[in-house]
């Protein structure tokens, strides 16, 4: 997982160098060429399936566990504040700090132990309240939301209430800490809304701002 990480990082700064590379040799410059994609932002979305997991479960996280073949064990949890979940038949135990495969190896030991013979689990994290994402300027509800697994940038404006009359999306700013360096990018959100730009999964931690159209 960790060198997944780093390798993230090694590749989304080559992007970067290429992108410092076009502005010293071409003269580009973003502010009078809104109308071109960020290289950054391209890199971004083609490494994003690369990425590391989005870490472990916290206090307050919810997710979903499903036992084949067996209704009444399959259900949604909450890790409670104490960072346990209770669970039939194995009983509490510490879910904090745990990812969801440590999460359904713990308990499909536990379900072996007089209970099933063969249990099949599977976990799947339906929204990190430990974690946040945050949308900031020319939103309706600007604020932090809870991470959702998977969740993209055009899902979070939502959350936030879309944007408001005075927002220039097209230089919409993601902030990114990449290996302990803060990058940041411009959001091409006409071109994602119209369909000519994927979208972005966006990751814990990760800082939007929509700036207000100049009059």
């Amino acid at each position: 997982m960790a060198r997944a990480g780093r390798n993230w990082g090694k590749n989304y700064w080559r992007a970067a160098l290429v992108w410092l590379l076009v502005l010293v040799c071409g003269g580009l410059v973003w502010g009078c060429a809104s109308d071109r994609v960020d290289p950054g932002y391209l890199a971004l979305v083609d490494q994003q399936h690369d990425l590391p997991s989005t870490g472990e479960l916290g206090v307050g996280d919810q997710f979903h566990l499903r036992v084949y073949g067996e209704a009444e064990l399959s259900g949604d949890f909450t890790v409670a504040a104490d960072g346990t979940v209770n669970y039939p038949h194995v009983g509490r135990f510490r879910a904090a700090g745990m990812t969801c495969a440590e999460v359904e190896d713990y308990l499909t030991e536990g379900l072996k132990k007089g209970f099933l013979r063969n249990p099949s689990l599977n976990c799947s994290i339906t929204e990190y309240r430990s974690k946040q994402i945050f949308i900031f300027g020319e939103v309706e509800a600007p604020g932090s939301f809870p991470y959702r697994t998977d969740i993209s940038i055009i899902e979070a404006f939502a959350l936030a209430g879309g944007f408001s009359d005075r927002a220039n999306t097209n230089n919409t700013k993601l902030t990114r800490v990449v290996d302990g360096v803060e990058i940041q990018v411009r959001i091409p959100m006409q071109e994602i809304v119209e369909g000519r730009q994927r979208n972005l999964r966006l990751l814990p931690g990760d800082v939007i701002f929509v700036p207000a159209t100049a009059y």
